[in-house]
């Protein structure tokens, strides 16, 4: 039974972590692309034989997506996918258009105002411009789609709004038959990673990569959601024994490395969903507050912060950096990223405040269509 608007702190906590991941290992193996830092000197930050803590991150950040929409409970008239679709992909979609087109821009003048530059050799036409207003530029020129793509959100972003765009039926079958509906989706991934490696764009988009393969983790995350509060509290320690195992094993796992992701991912989960008590404690409010705020900006600081990062490093390229000068640049990635993203957060306030006044002048502020 789905519990209407409940809110658990942990998947915050995780969520916030998760974000944490996936900026670090940008910042960390943009040295090595940079030409600043070896890659055996930057690996061993954010990978051993078994773990890789970006994909992790990734698998996380789809799992509690999917559990966050189920948790998120349905409107007065009950689940509306027209709402649904209104405010997803308001939310996701506005901020991406702002970003790229003040990333443009900043490009366009860097360019001396060509604009030819920023799209030479991609054989994208005026059409590809659909993909841009879906927010899924980047995640199809991973395919060799042309697109006019400027690498804002990455592939993530096009996954997500994939993810998105299913999500209604995703959680109508999962209203009629949770049981059906975990066991088709095994099948289902256990039948994709089986075939996956026979198909011709299996070479250039590794599963990780690709939205066929990473709905399941979001999808198991709407299922957990679901059962969540089914879920005994001691299973935080086969959690913690099999997160143990991948972190010290020195041998690589046999088997399709998506299942040791999705292994992991779900660990993970389990292990901060049995300290949710903890994370209610009268000690942990004020951290809770601050965990909380900073998830609320968590979306707009990862579409802005590969830009800072790729702008900031770039021009350093092939200069070998000492670690004091390497932490004086995270740092700077750091603050130039929170600062923009406090610049985009007061645009998008405004623009909210905006489109809020002009609907209670028009008389719509008596009902929320």
């Amino acid at each position: 039974m789905e519990e209407k608007g409940k809110r658990y702190r942990f998947m915050d906590v995780l969520r916030l972590l998760s974000m944490l991941a996936i900026v670090f290992y940008h910042m960390t193996v943009t040295l090595y692309l940079m030409g600043i830092r070896q890659l055996s000197s930057v690996r061993i930050f954010y990978e051993n034989a078994n773990m890789h803590i970006a994909k992790v991150g990734v698998g996380l950040f789809f799992m509690l997506s999917g559990a966050g929409l189920m948790l998120s409970g349905e409107g007065k008239n009950g689940f509306s996918v027209k709402d649904f679709y209104r405010k997803r992909f308001v939310r996701i979609l506005i901020p991406f258009y702002i970003v790229y087109a003040a990333y443009f821009l900043y490009l366009l003048i860097w360019n001396g105002g060509k604009t030819a530059d920023l799209f030479a050799g991609r054989g994208a036409n005026p059409l590809s411009a659909v993909f841009t207003l879906l927010g899924m530029d980047a995640y199809l020129s991973n395919f060799g789609i042309p697109t006019y793509s400027l690498g804002i959100g990455e592939w993530f972003l096009g996954c997500l709004v994939i993810m998105y765009l299913i999500y209604p039926l995703l959680r109508r079958l999962l209203k009629r038959n949770r049981i059906l509906f975990a066991g088709i989706l095994l099948v289902y991934y256990i039948g994709i990673l089986s075939v996956y490696g026979r198909f011709s764009f299996a070479a250039s988009v590794p599963p990780f990569l690709n939205a066929a393969v990473k709905i399941f983790d979001f999808a198991l995350g709407m299922f957990l959601a679901d059962i969540l509060p089914k879920i005994p509290k001691w299973t935080i320690f086969p959690a913690l024994a099999v997160n143990a195992f991948y972190a010290v094993c020195p041998v690589t796992v046999p088997g399709n490395d998506s299942f040791g992701i999705v292994i992991q991912c779900l660990a993970v989960f389990l292990i901060f969903y049995g300290l949710e008590p903890f994370f209610g404690k009268d000690a942990a409010k004020g951290p809770m507050k601050a965990v909380s705020f900073l998830c609320k900006v968590s979306y707009e600081y990862y579409l802005i912060h590969h830009v800072v990062i790729d702008a900031l490093t770039g021009r350093n390229r092939n200069i070998p950096f000492s670690n004091f000068d390497v932490l004086l640049l995270f740092l700077k990635e750091i603050l130039l990223t929170a600062a923009l993203t406090a610049v985009l957060k007061l645009i998008l306030w405004g623009i909210g405040r905006c489109f809020l006044k002009k609907h209670e002048e028009s008389g719509g502020g008596k009902k929320d269509e």
